[in-house]
C-alpha cells in the first residue's frame, strides 16, 4: 500500500498542490489577457478595432467554470491533510493483523493463531494512491466475558463508526456466520469492503451475495493487497467518502482567495450587462487577478501588464 512515512504523504500533497497551481495560473493568465484587451481599448481606442464583447464573455465563462471546479474540491483538502481513516474489523483470528502488516510492510501488529491477540486498536500510516491512509487493526469482535477484551471490542466498534472506510474481514476457511451478519448490519451505512482472507488455505466457503466490493486475500503471503488498495481508491473516486476527486484539493486560505476571484469575475459580467464604462470592468478584473495570485504566489506588476500590452504593437 505504498510508502508509509509522513514525508511521503507530504510529497504526495505537494504534487497535488502543484497541479492546483497550474490550473489557477492558467485562469490567471486568461484574466490577464482579458484585462489587456480591455485596457488597450481604454488607452488606444482610436487605434484598435472595437472590443469583442462576446469573446470576452466566453473567456469569462471558461475561467468561471475552472474556478468553480476547483472550489468544489475545497473539502478534499481536509482528507489530504488528515488522511483517510480505514478500520479493519472482524471476528478474532480472521487475519486482521496480518492484513495490516501486509499493507504496511512491517510487523506493526502481533500475529498469532490464538484469538484475542489484539485487545486494542493498532495503527499504521500508509500512502495509497497519493492519499495518506490511517489503518486501524481493531480487536476481534465477539461475545466476550473478559472485561479487558470487552473494552477492546467497544473501542473496535467506535473505530469502525468513526472510519471513512471499513474493511469487514472474513476467514475464508470458516465463511459467513451470524457474527458477520451482525457486523455487516452495523457498518452497512458506511463505505465498506468485504475482505475474504486465508484463500491460500483452500477455496473460500460460500458467502451471501452482497452488492459491495469483495476482495480475496492471503494476507500472510501478502497476496491480494494491490486489489484491496484499488478497491479503496475506487470508493474514494466514486465520491463515497469526503474526498472524491484527489487530483485537486484546496485549503481554507486558497478557498477564500478563489471565492473572492469568483465574486469579482461574476461582477465583471454584471458590469458588462449594465453597459458600464470599460474602466469599471478593469476594477473587478484586477481584483480577480490579485486573488488568483494569492493562490499561485504571483503578484500583478505594471511591468507585466506592459509586456502583455506590447503585443498590440500600438504606434509601430
Amino acid at each position: 500500500m505504498g510508502a508509509q512515512s509522513p514525508q511521503a504523504a507530504q510529497a504526495a500533497l505537494a504534487g497535488i498542490q502543484g497541479k492546483l497551481t497550474k490550473v489557477i495560473r492558467h485562469c490567471r493568465s486568461r484574466c490577464l489577457d482579458v484585462l489587456a484587451e480591455v485596457e488597450a481599448r481604454i488607452d488606444f481606442a482610436d487605434d484598435l478595432p472595437p472590443l469583442d464583447e462576446d469573446g470576452v464573455r466566453q473567456q469569462l465563462e471558461i475561467i468561471l467554470t475552472d474556478v468553480e471546479q476547483v472550489l468544489a474540491t475545497a473539502h478534499q483538502g481536509e482528507l489530504l491533510r488528515t488522511g483517510l481513516k480505514v478500520a479493519i474489523v472482524g471476528q478474532p483470528n480472521v487475519g486482521k493483523s496480518s492484513l495490516l502488516n501486509a499493507g504496511s510492510l512491517c510487523d506493526r501488529a502481533i500475529v498469532s493463531a490464538l484469538p484475542r491477540t489484539t485487545r486494542d486498536a493498532v495503527e499504521s500510516q500508509l500512502v495509497v494512491g497519493g492519499i495518506p491512509v490511517q489503518v486501524l487493526d481493531t480487536a476481534g469482535i465477539r461475545d466476550a466475558t473478559d472485561q479487558v477484551e470487552q473494552l477492546g471490542i467497544e473501542r473496535s466498534q467506535t473505530a469502525a463508526q468513526s472510519a471513512d472506510v471499513v474493511l469487514l474481514t472474513v476467514d475464508g476457511t470458516v465463511g459467513w456466520t451470524e457474527t458477520e451478519t451482525r457486523l455487516y448490519r452495523d457498518i452497512n451505512h458506511k463505505p465498506h469492503i468485504i475482505v475474504v482472507n486465508k484463500v491460500d488455505l483452500g477455496p473460500p466457503k460460500p458467502l451471501p451475495i452482497l452488492d459491495v466490493p469483495l476482495i480475496k486475500t492471503a494476507a500472510a503471503l501478502e497476496q491480494g493487497i494491490d486489489a484491496l488498495e484499488s478497491a479503496i481508491l475506487d470508493i474514494v473516486r466514486a465520491k463515497k467518502v469526503t474526498a472524491a476527486n484527489t487530483e485537486l484539493a484546496i485549503n481554507q486560505r486558497q478557498s477564500a482567495a478563489l471565492t473572492r476571484a469568483h465574486r469579482s469575475l461574476k461582477q465583471v459580467k454584471v458590469t458588462m450587462q449594465e453597459a458600464l464604462p470599460l474602466d469599471f470592468w478593469t476594477i473587478d478584473l484586477r481584483d480577480a487577478i490579485r486573488a488568483l495570485g494569492e493562490v499561485t504566489g504571483e503578484e500583478m506588476t505594471e511591468s507585466m501588464l506592459d509586456e502583455i500590452f506590447s503585443r498590440f504593437c500600438i504606434g509601430k
